[in-house]
């Protein structure tokens, strides 16, 4: 129970983690970002959160987890 409750600890902190710097402290070229251009003229760029790479990333870490959650639970 105790390695569960870790697991998910890790995962879930893993995840917000990775979801602040990739709204806030990320550029719009990193691989790892969720920031999108919403709107672009000559002198402005508006800057949005995607939702399609926002689901992604979520689904991988959800996914990470379970795999992990399995291996830990096999190795008993």
């Amino acid at each position: 129970m105790n390695r569960k409750v870790g697991l998910f600890l890790l995962i879930f902190f893993s995840y917000l983690i990775w979801l602040y710097l990739a709204i806030y402290e990320s550029s719009i070229n990193d691989w790892w970002t969720v920031k999108d251009i919403t709107y672009k003229t000559e002198d402005t760029i508006e800057v949005g959160v995607s939702n399609v790479k926002f689901i992604v990333g979520t689904i991988s870490f959800i996914l990470g987890g379970t795999v992990l959650y399995l291996l830990i639970r096999k190795r008993r």
